[in-house]
């Protein structure tokens, strides 16, 4: 199980994937499993703090968790 969260992690921090959520006109990335991170609400000026949250082992962990992932596939796609 830790061999699929690394390699999610891994393809997170290489932009090979992006996390799941969405932007509102103004640019800023409101991530779909908000409940997961705990991290100041986009702004003007930090646009992406979620997106940040969301590209951290941590939280893939609390993904893999959440949905009881099995299969590296199954967690790509929850993330």
């Amino acid at each position: 199980m830790e061999n699929i969260i690394d390699e999610v992690y891994q393809a997170l921090k290489d932009r090979d994937i992006n996390p799941s959520g969405t932007f509102d006109n103004g640019g800023r990335f409101y991530a779909t499993n908000e409940d997961l991170i705990f991290v100041r609400a986009p702004s003007r000026k930090w646009p992406f703090s979620h997106m940040q949250a969301c590209r951290t082992k941590k939280y893939v962990k609390k993904v893999c968790a959440k949905f009881d992932c099995k299969t590296l596939e199954e967690l790509k796609g929850r993330v």
